[in-house]
């Protein structure tokens, strides 16, 4: 319930502050627990601070270009040609893309794809990553954790917020 209260502060502070520019808008999420942190690319960082939250998690979104004819095997191609491509090199040992999925939520798209990434020091970190597809706009979704089942819950409470963001027409 909190969530979703705060979700909705976003999206009335966002409307009030005037007309949306294009696919480059800046939206901002008040979540509990949560501390933001904008990056100059248009992304939203956010990083665990609390007990609410696992120590160690970052979510992050973005607004994306919005491509309303993206297909499920587009976004499961374009996530397994990373991992392929980032698999043994740097720090990283070796990059896993497991459980695409596609679903629809109060009328916005949704295509996620699993990560574990195992790093070099023999550590594996969990990730979720999404697009979520509105009616005339996009992001992008990011979960990433020590922990699969953290990944999972921190994705899913975010996943609210711009789905509501997502959902809304343009004036």
């Amino acid at each position: 319930m909190r969530m979703r209260l705060l979700g909705w502060l976003a999206m009335v502070l966002m409307f009030s502050a005037g007309e949306l520019a294009s696919a480059q808008e800046t939206i901002a999420l008040a979540i509990e627990g949560w501390r933001p942190e904008a990056r100059q690319d248009g992304s939203v960082y956010y990083r665990c601070v609390s007990k609410i939250c696992a120590t160690g998690s970052v979510v992050s979104y973005k607004p994306q270009p919005h491509r309303p004819a993206l297909s499920m095997v587009e976004f499961e191609n374009h996530h397994r040609g990373l991992a392929e491509h980032y698999s043994g090199t740097g720090n990283i040992r070796n990059v896993r893309v497991a459980d695409p999925r596609e679903r629809t939520i109060e009328g916005v798209r949704v295509f996620e794809v699993r990560r574990e990434v195992d790093w070099t020091d023999n550590t594996t970190t969990f990730s979720i990553e999404a697009r979520v597809i509105g009616p005339d706009k996009s992001f992008s979704l990011v979960s990433d954790s020590p922990k699969r089942e953290w990944t999972a819950n921190n994705f899913e409470g975010f996943l609210r917020s711009l789905i509501a963001i997502a959902g809304l027409k343009g004036r």
